[in-house]
């Protein structure tokens, strides 16, 4: 696909003056006849989008540098480029999210990538118009007053990347006799060379860092996988906990990381299982596709902050939810102050709660509703009553009052432009839904007390009445949190029933905090790009792996802080001003410690 791809839209750059910018080239290239099947997971339903035109959509995607949010919107706001494109209607957010990550296979993913650069470097030779966003490597030096910007960026991410490239190495150590004759910065090196590249293997990865490297003697696959494979869980995740205190303190020399700060726990998956699982019985768990995967449970602060993985650990079977929250918050306390963790509903326990009490954090999390439960005796009053909100209060003595906060799961509005972000917002807090871009508050559009009238519209709360008296109530549609944090109340401060402006502003800040949680999505997509690839069936190793990214990805993150303070001061963004793509262009020419060391 890529060469046949790249062939029609270098044929097409040759018409240069058809094309008025990259995008209109890319909205007219000719791709129907080209076969999608194989990497269309929704065969024979293609629904109302065909392969083609997503192709389509998502290189437009890549070659911006967008996200599924930003795509929806910048179709939006180009409605020429949306029918350009061929949408009769533009699809939502989370309909282009489904479509890239589920719908579309992992070979068509990176496919897609590679077509972006493809034309990218087609249409430069060709003087098409790019979007101000895209640069390239091999385009000329443009005389705009944006080129010392960007040259101050690559320089500054190079200066600060001098500074951090020690944290990856000073804090990993290996178990080797005296005799050793290889340094050990250089399985270091070659582990994070290899983890940056896209595929590269531990087998195969050592013949190309020979050719890079100024070292004389680097392991051989064979040994880097061995001295590694002989590190423990406890010594991996020492090492992570290790390397990420001295992040934490270069961050607090900025006032970063020093107040109260959120944390997600979600569970994620490392590369596919191709071995016999029944050797592994204890650690292969099945997951949503499937397929047999080790797991790893990661604790990440999330928000407004920097995102920096604290703690990992593989999950095991058998393995109680309480179990995994009270192994990541031990150390994770007193590395910083932890004031709330979020979950979803997978970590819905009492034993869950009652460890985050014991560790002096709040909680937030969506909860499981059973059909004999207080929860669905609860919604049935709500139904009685024509309520669409409330919040139940438990009290205990020398704890946090836990409360429970019911709400609609999703908007309803006749008007289905104005509605597509609203409900989304809806879906995101029920975790019913996986989206991309969740370290932003919410679009500026939204219109809470908007959707406050759409919902509570007084023929729904006739019918939601009729429905209880006739004994007819449906628990799926609400959604329960649980959370202590002293902001969620049932009254005022007089312990009087709230005034309703007041009550919705809670309600609306409870779904911007609960956004934040996809926070951690977010990060272990972009962890992929740093680790390495394996097809060792070891728990350890593929463990080591994980946490190695993880290491690599929170340097990244902090380079990027470092850079903005260099170049923005005071008046900095929350948005990366390093990308991935960019720190791995900077570490991939500075990887680990020169030598001699």
């Amino acid at each position: 696909m890529v060469a046949a791809v790249t062939t029609i839209a270098q044929s097409q750059c040759e018409r240069a003056t058809d094309y008025a910018d990259i995008e209109m080239l890319v909205s007219r290239l000719p791709i129907e006849h080209l076969t999608f099947a194989a990497h269309d997971s929704s065969v024979p339903y293609s629904g109302p989008y065909p392969m083609a035109l997503l192709v389509r959509a998502f290189i437009i995607e890549e070659i911006n540098g967008l996200d599924e949010t930003a795509l929806h919107d910048h179709l939006r706001a180009n409605p020429s480029l949306r029918r350009g494109l061929g949408f009769e209607t533009l699809p939502n957010q989370s309909t282009f999210w489904r479509a890239w990550n589920h719908r579309f296979s992992e070979a068509l993913r990176d496919a897609v990538q590679e077509c972006a650069e493809a034309i990218v470097k087609a249409t430069c030779a060709c003087d098409i118009s790019l979007p101000e966003r895209v640069s390239t490597s091999e385009a000329s030096e443009p005389d705009s007053a944006d080129c010392p910007k960007r040259q101050l960026l690559a320089q500054k991410t190079d200066e600060v990347w001098q500074q951090a490239k020690p944290f990856v190495t000073d804090a990993f150590a290996l178990s080797r006799g005296q005799n050793w004759q290889i340094h050990e910065n250089a399985f270091w090196e070659q582990h994070a060379y290899m983890g940056m590249r896209e595929d590269m293997y531990a087998r195969s990865g050592p013949a190309s860092f020979s050719l890079d490297t100024t070292r004389e003697r680097i392991p051989t696959g064979s040994t880097h996988r061995y001295q590694i494979g002989k590190l423990s869980v406890a010594d991996i995740r020492s090492m992570l906990r290790t390397t990420t205190r001295m992040l934490i303190a270069r961050a607090c020399q900025h006032d970063e990381l020093t107040g109260k700060l959120w944390a997600a726990i979600d569970v994620t998956k490392g590369f596919p299982f191709t071995g016999d699982a029944d050797e592994h019985e204890d650690d292969i768990l099945g997951y949503k596709n499937g397929g047999q995967y080790y797991q790893w449970a990661v604790l990440k602060i999330v928000g407004k902050d920097v995102p920096l993985v604290l703690d990992a650990i593989p999950r095991v079977r058998g393995q109680s939810k309480d179990e995994i929250v009270e192994k990541l918050l031990t150390q994770a306390t007193d590395m910083v102050n932890l004031d709330l963790v979020m979950m979803d509903r997978e970590f819905d326990s009492e034993s869950v709660k009652d460890t985050c009490e014991e560790y002096g954090v709040h909680y937030l999390n969506p909860t499981r509703i059973f059909t004999t439960s207080d929860e669905a005796d609860t919604i049935k009053w709500m139904y009685r009553n024509g309520e669409r909100f409330h919040v139940t209060e438990e009290k205990a003595n020398g704890t946090p009052t836990r409360k429970q906060v019911y709400l609609p799961k999703q908007s309803r509005s006749d008007d289905e432009d104005e509605d597509n972000d609203l409900s989304e917002i809806w879906q995101e807090m029920c975790g019913e839904w996986e989206f991309d871009d969740v370290e932003g508050e919410p679009s500026e559009g939204m219109s809470f007390s908007r959707l406050l009238a759409d919902i509570q519209r007084e023929e729904e709360v006739e019918e939601r009445k009729q429905k209880a008296e006739n004994g007819d109530v449906d628990t799926a549609g609400t959604v329960v949190f649980e959370t202590n944090h002293p902001y969620v109340t049932a009254g005022d401060a007089d312990d009087q029933q709230m005034d309703a402006r007041a009550f919705v502003h809670m309600i609306e800040r409870l779904i911007r905090w609960y956004r934040h949680r996809w926070g951690i999505e977010n990060g272990f997509k972009k962890q992929k790009h740093f680790m390495v690839r394996t097809t060792s069936t070891e728990r350890d190793y593929r463990f080591f792996n994980f946490v190695f990214a993880c290491v690599l990805y929170n340097v990244w993150r902090l380079v990027d802080l470092l850079v903005k303070l260099a170049i923005d001061g005071e008046n900095r963004t929350y948005a990366p001003r390093v990308d991935a793509n960019q720190f791995l262009t900077v570490a991939k020419q500075c990887y680990g410690l020169d030598p001699p060391d």
